[in-house]
């Protein structure tokens, strides 16, 4: 007697929603996640080497590189098709070029410069506080030290560079030369002025734009009778100007 017996064709579940990501080198690697049920991961396209199941994946990758997993959902016992999702992990992109200034204090401060992309200068070598962005930054410092920023660049990946280190040094100024005033007599001999300091200039004038003589002693070349002012600084080894001191003949 013939026997009925029912076959049930079950149809295959639909593929799998996966999301691909990306990192960059050195910070949290995302896990790779999908929608679906009884979710399989396989690191072949042939589905032969199973390396996780759950909706969520994580990879174990750290290395720049570009990784690629295919994931199924089961249901019934039936194992859908695959889909391709992947990792990529970016390099770091390499740090900006930097120049790092020196001023006198008192003399216009120069701004620090970095060359590189979308340029972030941050206070701290944490790249935490951040204090300025672009390729030129002014400090806003005015008063003597060593200031020290960090500059890092961001590339199309978004990925930011270590920080360079730059810093600014506004130098003190060194102190007047010593001096002496000179009396004469008209008629005698009229003695040279001199300057004990590094460097020493002569001026004419208070605000030190005329330069008359260099070095002491300093010969006025004055024979008339009369109150004769000069003014002399001295410079240091880092080109800073002191302040005139006044000395008389």
């Amino acid at each position: 007697v013939p026997v009925t017996v029912d076959v049930t064709v079950i149809p295959l579940p639909t593929a799998t929603i996966a999301t691909s990501q990306t990192a960059c080198l050195g910070s949290v690697i995302p896990d790779l996640f999908a929608i679906g049920a009884n979710v399989t991961w396989y690191d072949d396209v042939a589905l032969t080497n199973q390396v996780g199941v759950g909706n969520n994946f994580a990879t174990g990758q750290t290395a720049v590189g570009f990784y690629t997993y295919y994931v199924t959902e089961s249901l019934n016992g039936c194992e859908g098709t695959s889909v391709p999702v992947t990792l990529e992990i970016y390099a770091i992109p390499s740090a900006p070029t930097v120049v790092s200034q020196t001023a006198c204090l008192g003399s216009v401060i120069p701004d620090l410069t970095a060359i590189g992309t979308t340029l972030t200068w941050y206070s701290d070598a944490g790249l935490i506080t951040v204090v300025g962005n672009g390729s030129i930054f002014a400090t806003g410092q005015t008063a003597a030290g060593v200031y020290t920023y960090y500059v890092s660049e961001t590339d199309v990946n978004g990925c930011e560079s270590a920080g360079a280190p730059v810093t600014l040094e506004i130098y003190t100024l060194p102190t007047s030369p010593v001096t002496a005033n000179e009396s004469a007599c008209e008629g005698s001999t009229i003695p040279d002025l001199t300057a004990t300091g590094s460097s020493v200039v002569w001026y004419s004038d208070a605000a030190s734009t005329i330069i008359v003589s260099n070095g002491s002693p300093f010969a006025t070349g004055q024979t008339t009778s009369g109150i004769y002012s000069y003014y002399t600084t001295q410079t240091d080894a880092n080109g800073c100007e002191s302040n005139a001191a006044t000395v008389t003949l």
